[in-house]
């Protein structure tokens, strides 16, 4: 009896995933929003204002901020979606699945785990919308209430995981399979209030069918979760056109190598840039190994300066 209660307890313990904690921990993907690896940020788009209470109609929909309000790089200012509330941005020059992470979210948590939600979609066409596959392990026992707290941990594939200034970010490759999306080419992204509800009645729910446990209600004018801006990461308007007198071979490069820099032409102020935006500075003429410089393997920004401009370039770093 003692060896089945043990085993029925280790079942109960694995049942459940731990995604990436919260940053400063190791494991965050979180993003800052003075990383290089941006290379724009959404800047045209269109709102489709929530509910203040979607249990409560009468009382309208949220009125806080506007469209413009998510354009350009975080700032204080932030669109507010309310109760289901959405907004779609347009991108011109498309974005593609690179190496790593596509694009992040950024919303205006003020901490941790003071946390509102969002399910992030995509389209290739303008037409049909792909959810990336969220997942919610929130316990739906309590109603997670307006100043409640979540645990960052229990949450993946949800705009809002991460406070102010840190992006979630998004990976395109996850829905590479759906016909009816080109990862290639993506022209829209799209930012859908989760109502945290875990009334049946109004509830939204993870990929698994799970009802997401969120603050709520919020009936404020500034209801729901509040959108502060979607930087880019693969964008198909880049090329290498730019750097074509620099070679820098090879790429992906193994931390246990050297880095090839060849160019006619003096370079200065070489560094290597990761994703948390620790910069470490490069002697690309003294031939080193990688690992002299950085400890661990990723993704990189390797900049330097040529001719009076700076140039930035994406390197993969593996072991």
């Amino acid at each position: 009896m003692i060896k089945l209660t043990k085993i029925c307890f280790f079942f109960s313990c694995v049942a459940f995933a731990q995604f990436s904690p919260v940053v400063g921990e190791e494991g965050t993907i979180a993003i800052h929003m003075d990383s290089p690896l941006f290379t724009s940020w959404a800047e045209k788009g269109h709102l489709e204002r929530g509910w203040i209470d979607i249990s409560d109609t009468t009382q309208g929909k949220v009125t806080f901020g506007e469209i413009g309000f998510a354009y350009g790089a975080p700032d204080p200012k932030v669109l507010s979606l309310g109760d289901g509330g959405a907004a779609t941005f347009f991108f011109e020059q498309t974005l593609f699945d690179g190496e790593g992470y596509d694009f992040a979210v950024y919303e205006n948590g003020f901490d941790d785990h003071f946390l509102e939600l969002a399910f992030v979609e995509v389209s290739s066409d303008g037409n049909n919308f792909i959810r990336f596959p969220s997942q919610s392990e929130t316990s739906i026992d309590t109603q997670i209430g307006a100043f409640d707290l979540l645990e960052t941990r229990k949450i993946h594939n949800l705009a809002g995981k991460y406070p102010a200034k840190w992006g979630t970010p998004f990976d395109l490759s996850e829905l590479e399979d759906d016909d009816n999306l080109d990862v290639k080419a993506i022209s829209h992204i799209r930012i859908v209030d989760v109502v945290g509800s875990i009334d049946t009645v109004f509830c939204s729910h993870d990929a698994q069918g799970r009802i997401v446990n969120d603050p709520w209600p919020t009936p404020f004018e500034s209801g729901g979760f509040d959108l502060d801006a979607i930087g880019v990461i693969h964008q198909n308007s880049l090329s290498i056109e730019d750097h074509a007198e620099v070679l820098i071979y090879p790429n992906p490069v193994s931390i246990h190598s050297t880095l090839h820099l060849s160019t006619p032409y003096a370079l200065v102020n070489v560094k290597l840039i990761d994703v948390h935006g620790y910069v470490q500075y490069v002697d690309y003429e003294v031939r080193n190994p990688l690992s002299k410089y950085i400890s661990r393997e990723g993704l990189y920004v390797l900049e330097y300066e040529v001719l009076g401009q700076l140039h930035r370039r994406k390197l993969i770093i593996r072991q």
